[in-house]
């Protein structure tokens, strides 16, 4: 599992040879340009507005001819309009679908695969369920506001805050918001709407999409609203969290000076302060950090541990069977796993398990130097260094490094020659090949187990990871120049065949 934190970066030295089944490319490799947007004198392309489709197979892109604007998808025009939206256009998780927003006359509109929606005053940026089957936004109607859901209009109202409202559920089969009505505020879900309040948070679906939970406020007072039914009240009520087995449920709350943690409905011991629940993956085991007397402690189970000075990142190992936190005492930072502390560093950044759970790996630092720590032996310490990845099965582990004003990829604890850039590698589902993107001399290129493409980019899509498919390639997508300059660059994609 990996943490719900985002790691923003860590490297990592293993010092062993490459694992069995690991493909070491020899010759070149068998790749391919397919082109799928090409300049044309007809029409100006805004390489900027350029989306592409999470399986790194399509491109669409904002044109202009004279006055009028429109969507090119991999090469096919769209209608013309005024104007298209900002942020637009969006392909769905599946990537077989693709939405965007158009403005004509003075109405704005949703296109969805093609097909226009009903005109409105303004509208929010539409998107998708997490299985790509229905799309949804929040549209002005004169001087109310609704939501809709795959064209149908749901309710009216004062006003729905945009930002992370609406809702899916995980299955994509409820959805959720919460408006104004006047100065109140009401949450609508499943086709109706709930009880008015003062006022109300942002809503969450337990993982298995069959509750519904969300602060709430009356008379100055807050609780949880839990499917529809009022827990208990209280001065606030802070961060929350379902186990992932959506069996228990974990807040902060406060009552006058005291602030403790509620758990399964239970309230815990009061702390000068305390912060987001954190389950395991098994949803057995529940950890927080509290603040108490000016010192940081973690409560596992509702066992106080040893006060450090600070406490940073926790984490679970996937099998729950061990967590790790980064702690502090005096000037020194060391990772605490199952409450042995290690090694002491100037700082240390974001532990992670392996996904078989046997490896722990770690960022520390000394002076201005980065190293990642695994099974306590350093790896070199380098200038720059990014997230390690696992390979799936553990066994593989590749990083990002930079040294003066070059960067490499280590992979299997071997370096790759130096470039002038490069981008986050992947390992293939069956962890035999890895790829990246790099660049050397100001062109961007593709390199698949050890091997560069021969294909050369001026850059790839922002957005645009190299996913493996299923027929035994990689895929990228990329800007690339096209024979006649003066237009401009093609869009493309870049497919490798993997080698046996």
């Amino acid at each position: 599992m990996r943490s719900r934190r985002t790691f923003l970066a860590a490297c990592m030295v293993l010092l062993f040879s490459a694992p069995l089944g690991a493909v070491q490319a020899a010759g070149p490799l068998k790749e391919k340009t397919i082109p799928l947007i090409v300049p044309t004198e007809k029409y100006a392309i805004f390489i900027q507005s350029a989306k592409n489709s999470m399986d790194s197979r399509h491109i669409a892109v904002v044109a202009r001819k004279g006055k009028k604007f429109f969507v090119v998808q991999d090469g096919r025009v769209h209608k013309e309009y005024d104007q298209i939206g900002k942020d637009t256009p969006i392909f769905s998780p599946d990537s077989t679908r693709l939405v965007y927003k158009a403005f004509k006359g003075a109405r704005w509109m949703v296109v969805v695969d093609g097909v226009e929606g009903k005109p409105y005053e303004n509208m929010s940026t539409p998107f998708f369920s997490y299985d790509s089957k229905h799309l949804v936004y929040v549209a002005q109607k004169g001087t109310r506001q609704v939501v809709v859901l795959d064209g149908k209009e749901l309710g009216e109202y004062d006003g729905i805050p945009h930002r992370g409202n609406p809702i899916f559920s995980p299955d994509s089969q409820r959805l959720a918001f919460f408006a104004f009505k006047g100065k109140q505020m009401v949450m609508y879900a499943d086709g109706k709407e709930g009880k008015v309040y003062d006022k109300i948070s942002f809503p969450s679906f337990s993982p298995d999409s069959k509750h519904l939970i969300y602060p709430a406020s009356s008379k100055d007072r807050w609780f949880m609203v839990y499917d529809g039914k009022e827990l208990a009240a209280y001065d606030r009520i802070g961060t929350f969290s379902f186990s992932p087995d959506s069996s228990r449920l974990a807040y902060s709350a406060k009552r006058k000076d005291a602030t403790f943690m509620v758990i399964d409905g239970k309230e815990e011991p009061s702390f000068t302060d305390v912060a987001s629940p954190f389950f395991s993956p098994d949803s057995k085991t529940i950890a927080y950090l509290a603040v108490d007397g000016g010192k940081n402690l973690l409560v596992v189970n509702g066992v106080k541990g040893e006060a450090y000075d600070a406490i940073k990142e926790l984490i679970y190992s996937p099998d729950s069977k061990a967590y790790a936190f980064t702690a502090k005492k005096g000037k020194s930072w060391f990772v605490v796993m199952n409450g042995k502390p290690g090694a002491r560093y100037d700082d240390i950044f974001f532990p992670m398990y392996s996904p078989d759970s046997r490896r722990l790996a770690y960022m520390a630092q000394k002076g201005k130097k980065l190293s990642i720590v695994e099974a306590e032996k350093e790896g070199p310490w380098c200038d720059v260094v990014t997230i390690p990845i696992f390979s799936p099965d553990s066994r593989r582990v590749m990083y990002m490094a930079k040294k003066g004003e070059k960067w490499s990829i280590f992979i299997d604890g071997k370096e790759s020659r130096p470039y002038d850039g490069v981008a986050t590698p992947f390992f293939s589902p069956d962890s035999r090949h890895y790829a990246y993107v790099a660049q050397d001399k100001g062109a961007w290129f593709a390199v698949v187990d050890g091997v560069e493409s021969k294909e050369r980019f001026l850059g790839f899509l922002k957005d645009s990871d190299l996913v493996f498919d299923k027929e035994n390639a990689v895929n990228v997508l990329g800007i690339q120049l096209s024979p006649d300059s003066k237009l401009g660059p093609n869009l493309s994609r870049l497919r490798i065949e993997l080698p046996d």
